[in-house]
């Protein structure tokens, strides 16, 4: 029986999905974790690391909302993400060539508008064929992290014995699976109504809007975090080992949190489950900022991870919900480009500021004082009942 339920998942095309993530994360996780690393060992400052990190935000604030509602309007989602998913490795292979700062910095500009036109038009196909199919979005999603996990922990010491050159030609390489997994996600057929609704109808949803503001919040957080724990275990003495166990262990341990999400949001909805990952992650950069030793890192690695495998997937099930299938990319893309967008780009100029004059422990303070503003936003959304309202899914008749 259990053998037979198998093979009617396999079968679901909604596990397309859960293929793609696959790929998509291992692939990710074999160049990203040592970029800034990477960076840093060039000779690198922390405020030119601190530019350089700021690249993907602002390219997720212009190039990808802008990329998303095309590829909405047009109904041209697959192409985009299909030709942004080449560029990305052609970028990628072309980043091992120069050392300087000054030629690094265009490179990593084109790798990033690619790379942010990718997760958001990738995340609203997915989680609109989960919900065609009836798949909790969190059991798809959570082969991401499961290859991330794995491809990171399994390539540190590999990079520590080929060196990153390797690397470079390994990462972009592996992101021509991931273009072919990418054809196998469906779009969705937009009804006549939905087809009739306004971008600008969706800033009327205060559910939305209260998303927005909370999420905006919570990549600052994460803006900061991304940008500079890897060279903060560098600091502190940890092997490159360690450096791929900090994100593959924090990677591991969402399987379990993203598997279970949607049974959680289902006992305690969906905005109650953020407020709970908010501050799961709050309370782990708390600890990055009075931790001094490689192997205490590792342990609030996990713990954050834990809270990010329920705050994604519950975001995107829960704004995918409140948006009509016609913008569904657009969305997705508004949220990125506030929470990796905005935020970190406001924010990570201002880590590499903070890590040169008071030092990397205070990085990692903030970041959690943010994620505090978040737990306190949504919980003024969730005590006005905004989330109680019904989702715009259609055109009103005076559109």
């Amino acid at each position: 029986m259990t053998r037979k339920l198998a093979l009617i998942q396999l079968r679901n095309p909604a596990w397309q999905g859960a293929l793609y993530y696959l790929l998509y994360w291992s692939a990710m996780a074999l160049c990203s974790p040592y970029l800034n690393v990477y960076y840093s060992q060039l000779g690198f400052t922390g405020f030119q690391i601190g530019l350089l990190g700021a690249l993907m935000p602002l390219m997720r604030l212009t190039a990808a909302p802008s990329a998303s509602a095309l590829a909405d309007r047009r109904g041209w989602k697959k192409p985009i993400l299909t030709l942004a998913l080449i560029a990305s490795g052609i970028f990628l292979f072309f980043l091992r060539i120069p050392q300087s700062f000054a030629l690094i910095l265009p490179i990593v500009g084109l790798m990033a508008v690619a790379q942010s036109i990718v997760t958001p038009i990738a995340d609203g196909l997915v989680a609109r064929m989960a919900v065609r199919y009836h798949v909790d979005y969190g059991k798809l999603r959570v082969w991401g992290s499961l290859g991330f996990a794995v491809s990171a922990l399994a390539t540190g010491a590999l990079w520590q014995r080929l060196g990153y050159d390797a690397m470079f030609i390994v990462g972009a390489l592996a992101l021509v699976p991931v273009a072919f997994a990418a054809q196998g996600l469906q779009e969705d057929r937009i009804v006549h109504e939905e087809s009739r609704l306004p971008l600008s109808y969706l800033f009327r949803d205060q559910g939305l809007i209260a998303l927005f503001i909370a999420n905006f919040l919570i990549g600052a957080g994460e803006g900061l975090y991304i940008t500079f724990s890897g060279v903060y275990m560098d600091v502190l003495g940890g092997a490159k080992w360690m450096i791929g166990g900090l994100f593959g262990l924090s990677a591991l341990v969402e399987l379990p949190a993203m598997q279970y999400a949607g049974a959680l949001t289902r006992r305690i909805g969906k905005p109650l489950t953020l407020v709970i990952s908010y501050a799961l992650m709050a309370a782990a950069f708390l600890g990055y900022s009075v931790s001094r030793t490689p192997l205490v890192l590792l342990f609030y690695a996990m713990l954050k991870g834990v809270g990010f495998g329920l705050y994604f997937p519950t975001t995107v099930s829960l704004s995918d919900e409140r948006a009509p299938a016609r913008w569904s990319s657009t969305v997705q893309s508004l949220l990125m480009a506030l929470s990796w967008g905005l935020a970190p780009l406001l924010t990570t100029p201002l880590a590499g500021w903070l890590s040169d004059t008071l030092g990397l422990s205070q990085v990692f303070a903030v970041a959690s004082g943010v994620q505090l503003l978040a737990i306190l936003v949504l919980g003024w959304a969730i005590l006005r009942r905004v989330f109680a309202t019904t989702p715009l899914v259609e055109a009103p008749d005076n559109v």
